[in-house]
């Protein structure tokens, strides 16, 4: 059973190519692409909703377990949520468990899979952000990562629209900075966060492929997107697990692209 109540708080580069082959293959998890960089002990799921960000959002707590609907491609246990949107809105979701490797999936009204979340460390859980780019009722799905896996879970949702905090516009071309991976134009923008905080960025392009990474304070890669932000856009959310100056990269995904883009991004 699911229980809905309201909330009261106000692959590419990620390493390499690789990264992309193992998603396509859906093998995230057991490539270690998804863990985003944490501090030893700290219990992230337990502060991913503590944000103003979820102001106004829904929280359901739910278990997987038999007599659930099974996912046909991989048998895992799985509950839908019905949600309904307006054009360009943007849906953010969490999903917290203990007992299993919680996996998010967002699902458009032709039954394609327009958005996905996995974690595979005990406490870093399912954290995802997709902006909606039509009208009508969307699913969210909240499953495992691993099939048959059974046990409780929260899962807190909200869809709106974001003022974003700031907004830059610049343009990729030669002599710009190139990535190091495969020599891509590239720009990098500095952040600084306070732990516990909650990034979302944008990046858009009328001219190229979009690509968003962000770097932790060591210069670690800890989170990427292509296109959840509509399109060839890029939207990447992140929770960010200590203080100090975070990095946002923002980059072509094919190298040898360039044109102009506009970042956006917002802290909660």
């Amino acid at each position: 059973m699911l229980n809905l109540r309201r909330s009261s708080a106000s692959p590419r580069r990620w390493g390499s190519r690789l990264a992309l082959s193992c998603l396509a293959l859906g093998l995230a998890s057991s490539c270690g692409l998804l863990n985003w960089v944490r501090e030893s002990g700290s219990q992230v799921g337990s502060s991913l909703t503590r944000s103003a960000l979820w102001r106004d959002s829904q929280t359901i707590t739910g278990t997987l377990g038999s007599g659930d609907q099974i996912n046909p491609h991989d048998g895992s246990f799985l509950d839908e949520i019905s949600i309904t949107a307006q054009p360009g809105q943007i849906l953010i979701a969490s999903m917290e468990s203990e007992a299993f490797d919680a996996y998010l999936e967002v699902v458009n009204g032709q039954g394609q899979v327009i958005a996905f979340n996995d974690d595979s460390g005990s406490d870093v859980n399912a954290l995802l952000a997709v902006r909606l780019p039509e009208g009508g009722t969307y699913t969210l799905r909240a499953t495992s990562f691993e099939p048959e896996s059974t046990g409780d879970y929260q899962l807190t949702y909200t869809v709106t629209q974001l003022d974003w905090q700031e907004s830059h516009s610049g343009r990729l071309q030669p002599g710009s900075l190139q990535h190091p991976d495969d020599g891509s134009w590239m720009e990098e923008h500095p952040i600084s966060a306070r732990a516990g905080q909650i990034l979302i960025a944008s990046m858009t392009s009328p001219d190229f492929d979009a690509f968003l990474q962000l770097l932790d304070p060591d210069g670690e890669v800890m989170a990427w997107d292509d296109d959840q932000g509509g399109g060839t856009h890029a939207l990447m959310i992140a929770f960010l697990p200590r203080t100090g100056t975070y990095t946002l990269r923002a980059n072509t995904y094919e190298p040898g692209e360039q044109g102009a883009y506009v970042l956006q991004y917002t802290l909660r």
